[in-house]
Protein backbone atom coordinates (compact mmCIF):
# COMPACT_ATOMS: atom_id res chain seq x y z
CA UNK A 1 0.00 0.00 0.00
CA UNK A 2 1.30 3.02 -0.64
CA UNK A 3 0.58 5.92 1.74
CA UNK A 4 1.10 9.47 1.39
CA UNK A 5 1.53 11.83 4.24
CA UNK A 6 2.28 15.02 5.26
CA UNK A 7 3.31 17.41 8.45
CA UNK A 8 1.62 20.76 7.56
CA UNK A 9 3.42 23.54 9.97
CA UNK A 10 3.78 27.37 9.87
CA UNK A 11 7.48 27.20 8.72
CA UNK A 12 7.72 23.88 6.37
CA UNK A 13 5.36 21.55 4.75
CA UNK A 14 6.72 18.05 4.46
CA UNK A 15 5.56 15.36 1.91
CA UNK A 16 6.34 11.88 2.33
CA UNK A 17 5.38 8.54 0.21
CA UNK A 18 5.61 4.93 1.93
CA UNK A 19 5.25 1.83 0.68
CA UNK A 20 5.49 -1.34 1.98
CA UNK A 21 6.83 0.31 5.61
CA UNK A 22 9.35 1.84 3.28
CA UNK A 23 10.17 5.78 2.89
CA UNK A 24 10.29 5.94 -0.89
CA UNK A 25 10.13 9.76 -1.12
CA UNK A 26 10.10 12.92 0.86
CA UNK A 27 9.88 16.77 -0.19
CA UNK A 28 10.11 19.97 2.41
CA UNK A 29 7.87 23.15 1.37
CA UNK A 30 8.50 26.66 2.77
CA UNK A 31 5.15 27.26 4.04
CA UNK A 32 5.02 30.85 2.88
CA UNK A 33 6.07 30.52 -0.17
CA UNK A 34 2.74 28.52 -1.52
CA UNK A 35 -0.80 29.84 -1.35
CA UNK A 36 -1.82 26.26 0.07
CA UNK A 37 -1.73 23.00 0.68
CA UNK A 38 -3.05 22.03 -3.03
CA UNK A 39 -0.18 23.58 -4.98
CA UNK A 40 3.07 21.97 -3.61
CA UNK A 41 1.30 18.68 -3.40
CA UNK A 42 0.42 19.06 -7.00
CA UNK A 43 3.95 19.70 -7.63
CA UNK A 44 4.78 16.71 -5.69
CA UNK A 45 2.46 14.45 -7.75
CA UNK A 46 3.82 15.71 -11.14
CA UNK A 47 7.63 15.01 -9.90
CA UNK A 48 7.29 11.44 -7.91
CA UNK A 49 4.73 10.37 -10.88
CA UNK A 50 3.28 8.33 -7.77
CA UNK A 51 -0.64 8.37 -6.34
CA UNK A 52 -0.82 7.12 -3.68
CA UNK A 53 -3.98 4.46 -2.22
CA UNK A 54 -4.14 6.24 1.41
CA UNK A 55 -3.25 10.04 2.34
CA UNK A 56 -2.84 11.81 6.08
CA UNK A 57 -2.12 15.14 6.28
CA UNK A 58 -0.95 16.19 10.24
CA UNK A 59 -2.07 20.57 10.13
CA UNK A 60 -0.50 22.75 12.85
CA UNK A 61 -4.70 23.83 14.03
CA UNK A 62 -7.48 22.57 15.07
CA UNK A 63 -9.22 19.93 12.93
CA UNK A 64 -13.09 20.25 12.91
CA UNK A 65 -14.90 18.11 10.20
CA UNK A 66 -12.14 17.06 8.39
CA UNK A 67 -11.04 20.95 7.82
CA UNK A 68 -8.29 22.79 9.18
CA UNK A 69 -7.91 26.78 8.98
CA UNK A 70 -4.02 26.23 10.00
CA UNK A 71 -2.98 29.08 12.86
CA UNK A 72 0.01 30.60 11.54
CA UNK A 73 -0.31 30.54 7.86
CA UNK A 74 -3.32 31.76 5.96
CA UNK A 75 -4.03 28.04 5.11
CA UNK A 76 -7.13 26.13 4.60
CA UNK A 77 -6.75 22.03 4.70
CA UNK A 78 -10.54 20.66 3.44
CA UNK A 79 -10.12 16.49 3.62
CA UNK A 80 -12.50 16.61 0.59
CA UNK A 81 -11.02 18.64 -1.89
CA UNK A 82 -7.76 17.20 -1.25
CA UNK A 83 -9.76 13.41 -1.70
CA UNK A 84 -10.64 14.63 -4.64
CA UNK A 85 -7.38 16.13 -5.45
CA UNK A 86 -5.79 12.51 -4.60
CA UNK A 87 -8.11 10.32 -5.92
CA UNK A 88 -7.79 7.96 -2.82
CA UNK A 89 -9.19 8.27 0.93
CA UNK A 90 -8.00 10.88 3.06
CA UNK A 91 -7.62 12.13 6.78
CA UNK A 92 -6.59 15.61 8.38
CA UNK A 93 -5.48 15.45 11.95
CA UNK A 94 -4.28 18.30 14.33
CA UNK A 95 -0.22 18.08 13.99
CA UNK A 96 0.14 17.12 17.71
CA UNK A 97 -2.41 14.21 16.98
CA UNK A 98 -0.03 12.90 14.62
CA UNK A 99 3.00 13.20 17.14
CA UNK A 100 1.18 11.39 19.61
CA UNK A 101 0.54 8.69 17.59
CA UNK A 102 3.82 8.56 15.98
CA UNK A 103 5.45 8.02 19.79
CA UNK A 104 4.29 4.25 19.89
CA UNK A 105 6.83 4.23 16.15
CA UNK A 106 10.10 5.47 17.66
CA UNK A 107 13.33 3.55 18.53
CA UNK A 108 15.07 3.90 22.01
CA UNK A 109 17.63 6.07 20.33
CA UNK A 110 15.34 8.82 18.98
CA UNK A 111 15.12 10.48 22.47
CA UNK A 112 17.13 11.93 25.73
CA UNK A 113 14.88 11.75 28.78
CA UNK A 114 15.88 14.83 31.03
CA UNK A 115 14.49 12.84 34.38
CA UNK A 116 12.51 10.81 35.90
CA UNK A 117 11.66 7.30 36.35
CA UNK A 118 10.09 4.50 34.32
CA UNK A 119 7.37 5.42 32.84
CA UNK A 120 3.84 3.36 33.64
CA UNK A 121 3.16 1.63 31.13
CA UNK A 122 -0.79 2.07 30.01
CA UNK A 123 -1.04 5.35 31.89
CA UNK A 124 -1.78 8.96 30.51
CA UNK A 125 0.61 10.55 28.19
CA UNK A 126 1.28 14.63 27.47
CA UNK A 127 2.82 15.56 24.61
CA UNK A 128 3.54 19.10 23.75
CA UNK A 129 6.38 21.00 21.75
CA UNK A 130 7.64 24.53 21.22
CA UNK A 131 8.01 25.28 17.73
CA UNK A 132 6.53 28.13 15.32
CA UNK A 133 3.86 27.84 17.57
CA UNK A 134 2.95 25.51 20.59
CA UNK A 135 1.14 22.45 20.05
CA UNK A 136 -0.48 19.86 22.94
CA UNK A 137 -1.93 16.53 23.06
CA UNK A 138 -2.79 13.60 25.47
CA UNK A 139 -2.58 10.17 24.64
CA UNK A 140 -4.99 7.88 27.24
CA UNK A 141 -5.58 4.23 26.41
CA UNK A 142 -5.41 3.92 22.80
CA UNK A 143 -6.86 7.31 22.03
CA UNK A 144 -5.02 10.47 21.25
CA UNK A 145 -6.69 13.52 22.35
CA UNK A 146 -5.84 16.63 20.52
CA UNK A 147 -6.22 20.21 21.74
CA UNK A 148 -5.01 23.74 21.34
CA UNK A 149 -3.42 24.14 25.09
CA UNK A 150 -0.72 26.14 23.59
CA UNK A 151 -3.47 28.95 23.06
CA UNK A 152 -4.74 28.92 26.76
CA UNK A 153 -4.29 31.62 29.05
CA UNK A 154 -0.63 32.05 30.48
CA UNK A 155 -0.30 31.81 34.21
CA UNK A 156 2.18 33.71 35.37
CA UNK A 157 4.52 32.31 38.26
CA UNK A 158 6.19 35.10 40.04
CA UNK A 159 6.30 38.96 39.67
CA UNK A 160 8.39 39.34 36.80
CA UNK A 161 6.40 36.84 35.12
CA UNK A 162 3.14 38.82 36.45
CA UNK A 163 4.43 42.12 34.97
CA UNK A 164 5.24 39.69 31.22
CA UNK A 165 1.78 38.67 31.25
CA UNK A 166 0.61 42.50 31.74
CA UNK A 167 3.08 43.68 28.82
CA UNK A 168 1.55 40.99 26.74
CA UNK A 169 -1.66 41.50 27.12
CA UNK A 170 -1.19 45.20 26.48
CA UNK A 171 0.52 44.12 22.94
CA UNK A 172 -1.82 41.35 21.96
CA UNK A 173 -4.92 41.86 24.11
CA UNK A 174 -4.24 38.75 25.89
CA UNK A 175 -1.24 36.63 27.07
CA UNK A 176 -1.41 33.03 26.28
CA UNK A 177 1.93 30.20 26.62
CA UNK A 178 2.12 29.87 22.57
CA UNK A 179 3.20 33.83 23.47
CA UNK A 180 5.82 32.27 25.48
CA UNK A 181 6.59 29.17 24.21
CA UNK A 182 7.64 29.28 20.63
CA UNK A 183 9.94 30.49 18.28
CA UNK A 184 8.50 34.06 18.41
CA UNK A 185 7.78 33.41 22.29
CA UNK A 186 11.20 33.34 22.95
CA UNK A 187 11.32 36.66 21.27
CA UNK A 188 8.82 37.97 23.26
CA UNK A 189 10.84 37.13 25.94
CA UNK A 190 14.12 38.19 25.05
CA UNK A 191 12.81 41.51 24.16
CA UNK A 192 10.49 41.81 27.42
CA UNK A 193 13.84 41.49 29.33
CA UNK A 194 15.59 44.37 27.04
CA UNK A 195 13.02 46.39 28.87
CA UNK A 196 13.35 44.55 32.60
CA UNK A 197 17.15 46.03 31.89
CA UNK A 198 16.49 49.05 31.11
CA UNK A 199 18.30 48.26 27.19
CA UNK A 200 16.95 48.83 23.84
CA UNK A 201 16.22 46.14 22.18
CA UNK A 202 19.09 44.89 19.30
CA UNK A 203 17.59 45.15 16.43
CA UNK A 204 18.23 41.73 14.77
CA UNK A 205 14.80 41.27 17.39
CA UNK A 206 13.04 42.26 13.85
CA UNK A 207 14.66 39.78 11.58
CA UNK A 208 13.12 36.85 10.11
CA UNK A 209 15.85 35.27 12.29
CA UNK A 210 15.37 36.53 15.87
CA UNK A 211 14.38 32.74 17.79
CA UNK A 212 17.44 31.54 16.62
CA UNK A 213 19.72 34.81 17.15
CA UNK A 214 18.11 35.05 21.07
CA UNK A 215 18.92 31.10 21.09
CA UNK A 216 22.65 32.05 20.42
CA UNK A 217 22.96 35.65 22.23
CA UNK A 218 20.91 35.81 24.85
CA UNK A 219 21.51 33.02 27.73
CA UNK A 220 19.01 34.82 30.54
CA UNK A 221 15.85 34.50 27.88
CA UNK A 222 16.90 30.78 26.98
CA UNK A 223 16.83 30.27 30.68
CA UNK A 224 13.50 31.72 31.63
CA UNK A 225 12.04 30.04 28.24
CA UNK A 226 12.75 26.42 29.75
CA UNK A 227 11.89 26.92 33.16
CA UNK A 228 8.20 27.90 31.71
CA UNK A 229 8.45 24.84 29.38
CA UNK A 230 8.80 23.36 32.55
CA UNK A 231 5.77 24.99 34.25
CA UNK A 232 3.74 24.24 31.50
CA UNK A 233 5.02 20.50 30.78
CA UNK A 234 3.94 20.03 34.53
CA UNK A 235 0.84 21.73 34.05
CA UNK A 236 -0.22 18.67 31.41
CA UNK A 237 0.69 15.96 33.59
CA UNK A 238 -1.01 17.10 36.20
CA UNK A 239 -4.21 17.48 34.39
CA UNK A 240 -4.15 13.66 33.48
CA UNK A 241 -1.55 12.36 35.79
CA UNK A 242 0.69 11.54 33.12
CA UNK A 243 2.85 9.00 34.56
CA UNK A 244 3.11 7.17 31.22
CA UNK A 245 5.39 10.14 30.24
CA UNK A 246 5.59 13.74 29.24
CA UNK A 247 7.13 14.24 25.50
CA UNK A 248 8.66 17.51 24.30
CA UNK A 249 8.29 17.56 20.37
CA UNK A 250 8.78 20.22 17.96
CA UNK A 251 11.85 22.05 16.64
CA UNK A 252 12.96 23.89 19.50
CA UNK A 253 13.55 21.51 22.57
CA UNK A 254 16.61 19.32 20.74
CA UNK A 255 18.48 22.08 19.78
CA UNK A 256 18.07 23.35 23.54
CA UNK A 257 19.19 20.01 25.19
CA UNK A 258 21.80 21.61 27.34
CA UNK A 259 19.92 24.73 28.57
CA UNK A 260 16.77 22.20 29.24
CA UNK A 261 18.75 19.98 31.66
CA UNK A 262 20.40 22.75 33.61
CA UNK A 263 18.09 22.67 36.11
CA UNK A 264 14.87 25.54 35.43
CA UNK A 265 13.43 23.21 33.61
CA UNK A 266 12.53 20.36 36.15
CA UNK A 267 12.44 22.83 39.27
CA UNK A 268 9.43 24.22 37.31
CA UNK A 269 8.11 20.97 36.38
CA UNK A 270 8.23 20.22 40.00
CA UNK A 271 6.97 23.49 41.16
CA UNK A 272 3.30 22.25 42.06
CA UNK A 273 2.87 22.80 46.17
CA UNK A 274 1.18 20.28 47.92
CA UNK A 275 0.43 18.11 44.56
CA UNK A 276 3.96 18.22 43.42
CA UNK A 277 3.89 14.61 44.76
CA UNK A 278 1.66 13.43 41.91
CA UNK A 279 3.77 14.19 39.43
CA UNK A 280 7.10 13.49 41.00
CA UNK A 281 8.84 10.83 39.00
CA UNK A 282 7.14 11.33 35.67
CA UNK A 283 9.40 10.68 32.97
CA UNK A 284 10.17 13.49 30.86
CA UNK A 285 11.76 13.03 27.23
CA UNK A 286 13.06 14.82 24.40
CA UNK A 287 11.95 13.39 21.30
CA UNK A 288 15.28 14.26 18.64
CA UNK A 289 13.56 12.18 15.72
CA UNK A 290 13.22 14.90 13.09
CA UNK A 291 9.78 12.80 11.36
CA UNK A 292 7.84 12.26 14.49
CA UNK A 293 4.67 14.05 12.73
CA UNK A 294 5.43 12.22 9.78
CA UNK A 295 5.21 8.97 11.31
CA UNK A 296 2.19 9.62 13.10
CA UNK A 297 0.31 10.80 10.30
CA UNK A 298 1.07 7.32 8.19
CA UNK A 299 0.06 5.38 10.89
CA UNK A 300 -3.01 7.66 11.02
CA UNK A 301 -3.61 7.03 7.29
CA UNK A 302 -3.07 3.12 8.01
CA UNK A 303 -6.47 3.32 10.55
CA UNK A 304 -8.36 5.00 7.58
CA UNK A 305 -11.39 2.04 7.17
CA UNK A 306 -13.31 4.02 3.82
Amino acid sequence: MRILCGDIGGTNARLALWEGGILQAEETYASAEWPGLEAPLAAWLTRTGVHPDRACFAVAGPVINQRCATTNIPWVVDGAQLRAQLGCPVRIVNDFHAAARGLALLHPGDGVTLFGGEAVLGAPVAVLGAGTGLGEAYVVDDSVIPGEGGHADFGPGDARELRLAAWLFGRNGRASWEDVLSGPGLVNLSRFLCLERGEPPPAWLDGHDAPARVAQEDPEAVAWFCALYGAEAGNMALRVLARGGVYLCGGIAPRMLPALMAGGFRARFEAKGKIAAAIRGVPVTVVTHPGLGLLGAAAEAMRIRD
